[in-house]
């Protein structure tokens, strides 16, 4: 890692709200959080020098989709880069846009995501002939197939209950009836002894909430030019890690950071963290607040694992000593997470992470506020974990 000779800051960011109608097309997705990014920081479209656009939208008939998103946002003749990464697609294109800014080539860059689901409950949905039978294919495993694997893995190794799963789930609930643009805001909050029981329905009210259509944006620039827009910028610093995409050689890898972990850590999210750390010259330790992508709440203990807020394997004694919850030395998922907040693959699993953070930074999260935040970690993933990306945030005003 070579040393950083320009500092990257976030200006702002916007999202759409969880009942985007059905009928919007990837265009109407891109451009509403887009043109709502640059409105709520005061950059100008002629300002911006490049879009980094990441997306998920399997409905999407168009090819070459990267010249007609410079269209859609007017950007043209000024570059447009599209990646594909999952549902932390949004995070590699923050990851890029961070490089083209902290080289010098852009000042000012807009990095955006948008996803879409093509059926009502696409979680319902992964079936051996569904979106993801690419997944461990040769094994006949699906995403959901994996996922529980995982799940029951770890809760064996390391002893989590569902009594722990439901602590975490319900502490996303609180937060998310305190954030407007969370999917379950106004619906009413589940008791914990309902999250808690071991039946179907339960099962499912543990895991993610499928937002539907969701597209987010937020605004980078250089650490020099930020005073153009803002008198409290933060710094940004990103990075992400790959693992072998498939079961079979999912775990202990013989390199160095991957080796030596198996289906309960997350050894790619750890190397990641390490990075990122490092960029923003910061330990775990001085982390104040955390969003971590989380369909299910085992996946929630082993990212804040992975990230260093709890040793290995104790990510449900760090849920079950309140470590989740105002007031504690750092308090997780205060946006909602995926429980509540709501899953949007690259519409929002990075991005809204961020934005969270940004707003905590700035005091403007009102009962959800984290008291004094000066940095923000979160953290996003694509196929489970095979790509895993760390953002921090850092007050410098």
């Amino acid at each position: 890692m070579g040393s950083i000779k320009r500092r990257v800051m976030m200006l702002g960011g916007a999202m759409t709200p969880p009942n985007v109608p059905m009928d919007w097309s990837w265009r109407q997705l891109a451009t509403e959080a887009y043109c709502g990014a640059l409105e709520t920081v005061g950059v100008r479209p002629r300002e911006v020098d490049m879009a980094c656009v990441a997306y998920n939208d399997r409905t999407i008939v168009d090819s070459s989709i990267g010249p007609q998103v410079a269209d859609a946002l007017a950007l043209a003749p000024k570059p447009v880069l599209v990646t594909s990464s999952a549902c932390a697609g949004n995070g590699v294109a923050s990851w890029a846009a961070w490089n083209a800014i902290a080289s010098g080539r852009c000042d000012v860059i807009v990095s955006l995501g948008f996803a879409r689901s093509d059926n009502f409950d696409a979680m319902e949905a992964m079936n051996s002939e569904g979106n993801y039978c690419d997944y461990d294919y040769l094994m006949g495993l699906t995403h959901i197939n994996y996922g529980a694997l995982r799940d029951d893995y770890y809760r064996r190794k390391y002893g989590a209950t569902l009594e722990d799963a439901a602590r975490w789930v319900w502490q996303c609930h609180w937060y998310a009836r305190r954030n407007p643009l969370a999917a379950e805001f106004s619906k009413p909050m589940p008791s914990l002894g309902e999250l808690a029981a071991d039946t179907p329905d339960a099962e499912r009210s543990r895991q993610a909430t499928n937002r539907g259509g969701v597209a987010s944006a937020f605004v980078l620039c250089g650490e020099d030019v930020a005073s153009r827009w803002t008198d409290r910028p933060a710094q940004f610093d990103v990075a992400y890690a790959y693992r072998p995409p498939y079961m079979g050689n999912f775990n202990n890898w013989p390199v160095d950071g991957l080796k030596g972990y198996d289906m309960a850590e997350l050894s790619g999210l750890m190397v990641a963290a390490k990075e990122a750390y490092g960029l923003a010259g910061i330990t775990a330790a001085a982390a104040d607040v955390c969003q971590v992508h989380d369909l299910t709440a085992y996946e929630g203990f082993m990212a804040i694992e992975a990230l260093g807020l709890a040793p290995l394997g104790k990510g449900a004694q760090y849920t079950r000593d309140g470590g989740m919850a105002l007031g504690s030395a750092c308090p997780v998922n205060t946006y909602g997470g995926g429980p509540a907040f709501g899953h949007g693959s690259v519409g929002s699993d990075f991005q809204a992470g961020v934005i969270e953070n940004f707003n905590q930074l700035r005091g403007e999260c009102g009962e959800r506020q984290v008291v004094g935040a000066k940095v923000g970690v979160n953290s996003s993933y694509g196929t489970h974990h095979s790509l895993d990306v760390v953002g921090v945030l850092q007050r410098r005003w």
